[in-house]
């Protein structure tokens, strides 16, 4: 009979499942009722507390480890260790308890810990009993509050007057901190303004290398300031510059040189309308006397002329200017004496010159020079008043390019003799009997007396 029950029994699958099932309830029920001891770790933040004693001793602290919490272990009966969490304690480090005394630069102090219920059943054991800080003077020290903008306003518009305020501000903290402190910095969003605007900032900490400096140690006499910026219209208008003097002889004035051509000034609407063009007074470009190129550097803002009107870029500030000297060079022409045109001989004399040609010599830019020839030049001589013989006489030389100019003076020698009674009578013949003083072309009196 019993064999044959246990044979029923093995060959049964759901009454070995539901023997399994009843052993673990069994097993729970006893584990349960007997509620055995366990163990369990816990990271609990640490809270600083009598920081105030340092304060009145004109001193601050910093944790060394700013991530350090308080790791405990609990042991206790498990039905009232899986009832704990980090909020059922508390772990505090008591400045009260620094020893002053010791020479070392990192003091420690003692971390206590402390459980709010169930105390009396529990054993609690410290991973770590200490907490390291180093403390140094405070240090409280004012700083000025300078502007920044980020972002560009609207096109047409620029950036005018930013003030900040109040734009002074109090600073304590560690004097390694607080004296890494190089500027304290405002900064207002203008990023599509077109228009004023103003906005409640945090200012923001700077050192020397234009680095943030963050330290929940410091504390500001202001947590916040008010910025404000003007927004006003912009202009592109050109740059003119004039001179005054003429360069030494000999020199001549080329071209102006000068950068920015235009400027983009920046101002209310109908001031902006005032302003059509920049001018550089010629008392800033001196050609006087100049055997140089003469150059200079003006301040652009001292040309505005108006005190609501500034630079939209006022690291473009000034505009460099030069006038282009250079030195002028010579060309020899000659011109064929057939070609001096006589005023005023009288009708009875003629004249006779004791050369071909006679050499002009014009002055000029050297890569100008090539254009010039005796096209160019016209000359003539007064007859009027000269005497009978040999003599020299100044021509009268015509330049029609006034990039060209006469070097000195030029000279022809001529013979002034009366005309024979047949040169007389062919003349009159030719010209039809002209009056005493009328003009003669060169050519017409230098021929040969009697055929020679």
């Amino acid at each position: 009979m019993f064999k044959k029950m246990m044979k029923h029994l093995a060959n049964n699958l759901g009454l070995k499942i539901l023997s399994v099932l009843i052993a673990v309830v069994l097993w729970l029920i006893v584990y349960n009722f007997a509620d055995p001891e366990i163990s369990n770790t816990f990271n609990v933040p640490i809270m600083v507390i009598n920081d105030d004693i340092l304060e009145d001793m004109g001193k601050v602290y910093e944790v060394v480890d700013k991530n350090m919490s308080a790791t405990i272990y609990v042991t206790g009966k498990r039905s009232l260790v899986d009832k704990l969490n980090v909020s059922n304690f508390r772990a505090t480090a008591d400045l009260s308890q620094v020893d002053f005394q010791e020479d070392t630069e990192k003091k420690l102090v003692p971390i206590e810990v402390s459980v709010d219920r169930w105390e009396r059943q529990l054993n609690i054991t410290r991973k770590n009993v200490n907490m390291q800080v180093t403390i140094e003077d405070l240090s409280t020290r004012q700083y000025y509050i300078t502007h920044s903008v980020r972002g560009v306003p609207s096109e047409g518009h620029a950036i005018g007057e930013v003030t900040v305020g109040p734009n002074l501000v109090n600073i304590s903290g560690p004097e390694s901190v607080v004296s890494q402190i190089e500027k304290v910095v405002a900064t207002i969003n203008v990023e599509g303004l077109y228009e004023d605007a103003s906005d409640n900032v945090k200012p923001v900490l700077l050192d020397e290398n234009e680095k943030v400096i963050e330290s929940n140690q410091l504390k500001l006499s202001k947590e916040t300031v008010g910025i404000s910026v003007q927004i006003l219209e912009t202009k592109t208008v050109p740059v003119r510059c004039e001179t005054m003097g003429t360069p030494a002889d000999g020199y001549v004035f080329v071209n102006l040189e000068y950068a920015p051509e235009t400027v983009e000034i920046k101002g209310a609407p109908a001031m902006l309308n005032t302003i059509q063009e920049i001018v550089v007074p010629g008392e800033f470009i001196n050609l006087e006397g100049a055997v140089k190129s003469v150059e200079n550097s003006i301040d652009i803002a001292s040309l505005l002329g108006k005190a609501d009107v500034s630079l939209v870029n006022s690291d473009i500030s000034r505009i460099a200017v030069k006038a282009v000297i250079e030195k002028l060079e010579t060309k020899t022409i000659e011109i064929p004496v057939k070609d001096i045109v006589v005023n005023g001989l009288p009708e009875e004399y003629k004249l006779k010159y004791d050369t071909d040609t006679v050499k002009i010599i014009v002055r000029g830019r050297k890569e100008e020079l090539e254009a010039v020839s005796k096209a160019n030049l016209r000359l003539s001589l007064d007859a009027s008043n000269l005497s009978m013989g040999a003599q020299a006489v100044i021509l009268n030389v015509e330049i029609n390019d006034e990039r060209f100019q006469q070097v000195g003076s030029s000279n022809v020698r001529l013979e002034i003799s009366e005309k024979s009674k047949d040169e007389s009578g062919n003349s009159d013949n030719a010209k039809g009997g002209s009056a005493p003083g009328g003009n003669n072309h060169a050519g017409n009196v230098n021929k040969p007396e009697d055929g020679s």
